[in-house]
């Protein structure tokens, strides 16, 4: 059975007063997977059935559909939904999406209405993926960062990456932190605001602790706060709990 597609709300506030409203741009409002395919059958996620293709709508109803290359086929978005969220800071949502290659595994990509904007490196092997873990200003400088756990199965490393003119530039990482099990349809955690800035929570290495990450100054600073009993250990977590 194919996972479930759902439209996903932005992760961060559209700015009132941006640019790109008061010209009454249009907006980006849903994204969604199309085109399912098993021609990637890696079956992190419960199966082996991935996505050629993402349709972006707009709040005027107009929707742009890409599709990734079908001959040879060589590219998938290997992931459970695109995720909305406010990247470079202009009042309108950008998606981000888990898009892997058949030779050197996956990336984290951002798309908006014109096609796909910036991407970080592919892990660089067929097979080897990555689970995002959020968006948000996690050092207050006023730019973006957008985290993820590159191979949640392997190498469990919390990656954050900057946006920064036009491109995503990477700034640290954090070894032995996961947020998915291999054959889950589930990714955990996500980053929380309980009042004194953006945090990071995730599991430990082997699931037997929540972790309380921050981005601070020139490192990720990391706190074991609870131990790990399940899914609702890391939900208390992330509902300030």
């Amino acid at each position: 059975m194919a996972r479930a597609l759902v439209h996903v709300a932005a992760l961060l506030a559209v700015v009132p007063g941006s640019a790109a409203q008061a010209q009454n741009a249009p907006q980006i409002v849903a994204a969604e997977y199309g085109g399912e395919t098993t021609a990637y059958p890696h079956g992190a996620l419960g199966d082996d059935i991935e996505y050629s293709a993402l349709r972006i709508t707009l709040d005027d109803g107009t929707t742009t559909l890409f599709q990734l290359p079908q001959d040879p086929m060589t590219r998938v978005f290997e992931d459970l939904s695109p995720r909305l969220a406010d990247v470079d800071g202009d009042g309108d949502a950008e998606v981000i999406v888990v898009e892997s290659d058949f030779r050197l595994g996956a990336q984290l990509a951002i798309y908006d209405e014109t096609g796909k904007i910036a991407s970080t490196p592919h892990i660089g092997r067929r097979f080897r993926w990555l689970a995002p873990v959020g968006v948000a200003d996690l050092d207050g400088d006023g730019l973006i960062e957008v985290a993820f756990i590159d191979r949640p199965h392997l190498a469990k490393s919390l990656n954050i990456y900057k946006y920064r003119d036009g491109k995503l530039v990477y700034l640290r990482k954090f070894d032995g932190l996961t947020n998915h099990r291999n054959g889950s349809d589930t990714i955990v955690g996500g980053i929380r605001d309980c009042g004194d800035g953006p945090e990071i929570v995730t599991a430990n290495g082997n699931w037997s602790r929540v972790v309380i990450s921050r981005l601070t100054g020139d490192r990720i600073e990391a706190k074991s706060v609870a131990d790990y009993k399940g899914p609702a250990s890391i939900e208390a977590v992330m509902a300030c709990n």
